[in-house]
């Protein structure tokens, strides 16, 4: 599980570094880590081998489909966005059924896909930053479960206990923060006007 947990913890501190700058590649790790997420989710009553191969296929799966339609980034950072809130939400409301935790999902991802283009650099910001901190938190519980207490819990699940919570809301700030100074600083740069 350590493995697991050190690539999604790697995914997710890309993914708060590199959101707004590498928005492609960020799209395809952000989609590698939501579809283990709920691959892994899935075939909870599974063996953990089992766990870890789903996935990792669904993983890829949607890491490769996300790569390769880019031309709707938007929409997808959208449902990334919701998608991701939702398993937050569902994280601290603990719902228990998984067909019923697969439709909110599916319904976040939905909602905030099609109202997501009126929000600009704040969907890249958000839908990057949102699943750079669950994956590194989700990564965190996989490599040091018995301090976090989610042993037992083999659900995509993040802990909201006080330091966990803290973690991620600081790992949440930082990357919004900085993804927003990146652009300022690309813009600034980008858009600047010529001498004379």
């Amino acid at each position: 599980m350590v493995g697991i947990g050190v690539l999604l913890v790697v995914c997710g501190v890309f993914l708060l570094v590199y959101g707004t700058i590498l928005f492609r590649f960020a799209l395809a790790v952000a989609g590698f880590v939501l579809g283990f997420a709920i691959g892994w989710w899935l075939t909870q009553s599974q063996g953990t081998a089992v766990q870890i191969l789903v996935g990792l296929v669904a993983g890829g799966i949607v890491a490769a489909t996300v790569f390769l339609i880019v031309r709707i980034g938007l929409y997808i950072a959208g449902g990334l966005l919701g998608a991701v809130a939702a398993l937050v939400l569902l994280s601290l409301f603990r719902v228990e059924n998984v067909w019923v935790n697969l439709a909110l999902i599916l319904a976040g991802a939905g909602l905030v896909s099609f109202f997501g283009r009126r929000l600009g650099l704040w969907l890249t910001v958000g839908a990057t930053s949102l699943t750079g901190a669950y994956a590194a938190i989700y990564g965190l519980t996989q490599i040091f479960p018995d301090e976090t207490g989610f042993d037992a819990d083999p659900s995509a699940r993040i802990p909201f206990t006080g330091p966990a919570f803290a973690v991620f809301v600081v790992l949440l700030a930082v990357g919004v923060l900085a993804q927003l100074q990146i652009a300022r600083v690309r813009d600034r740069y980008v858009n600047r006007v010529g001498p004379g």
